[in-house]
């Protein structure tokens, strides 16, 4: 996941970052080049969760196969900035894809990376929404470019989680990883509800 992580991360660059806090009304860059961060790790987290259960890895994949092939990021600021229009309007429903995969779980994951971040937690559920789409474009483009099936793409995403422990050391996402993975099982989704609301009460 380490590499898919970085690929994310270089097409967060500061023009583009800066482009997504105007968009939420955030003027400190650090803040929201944090929660990016987090956020970002928290949806390949969730994304390999969904490709490695027999009852949502299917879906996933074909929506996938079907909406994500990366397109958008030969264009990001274009595209943010609402310049330039993706020809398959579900690439950018940031909204669904984090419906999707975060479902009920959505306010605990903003209230998180809130209090991880120092966004103010409206402002991170709105910059969730908009990196979605990059990082499903990312997801989707390693897909394509390698010919995965769902099981290699499975194995991409957890394979690099499982192993990126101490190789995370010293980036933001993976301290957060860290912090909401409790039970040191690679996945932070399975923790977040139970330390979410504990977290915001310290």
């Amino acid at each position: 996941m380490q590499e898919l992580f970085s690929q994310v991360q270089k097409h967060l660059s500061n023009d583009v970052l800066s482009q997504l806090g105007r968009q939420v009304g955030a003027s400190d860059l650090q803040s929201v080049s944090k929660a990016a961060g987090g956020i970002t790790e928290l949806l390949l987290d969730a994304i390999a969760k969904n490709a490695s259960d027999p009852q949502s890895g299917g879906g996933l994949y074909k929506a996938i196969e079907k909406d994500h092939d990366g397109g958008i990021l030969g264009n990001l600021l274009g595209v943010l900035g609402g310049q330039a229009k993706p020809r398959n309007p579900s690439t950018t429903n940031g909204a669904g894809i984090v419906n999707h995969l975060l479902g009920k779980k959505q306010l605990e994951v903003a209230q998180v990376v809130s209090q991880y971040s120092g966004l103010d937690i409206f402002k991170s559920g709105v910059l969730m929404q908009l990196i979605a789409p990059v990082v499903m474009g990312v997801v989707g483009q390693t897909k394509k470019s390698n010919g995965l099936d769902l099981g290699g793409l499975a194995s991409v995403l957890l394979g690099g989680n499982r192993s990126a422990g101490p190789a995370s050391n010293g980036r933001s996402s993976g301290m957060l990883g860290k912090l909401l993975d409790m039970d040191g099982d690679g996945n932070a989704m399975d923790d977040l509800l139970k330390i979410g609301m504990k977290i915001l009460t310290k």
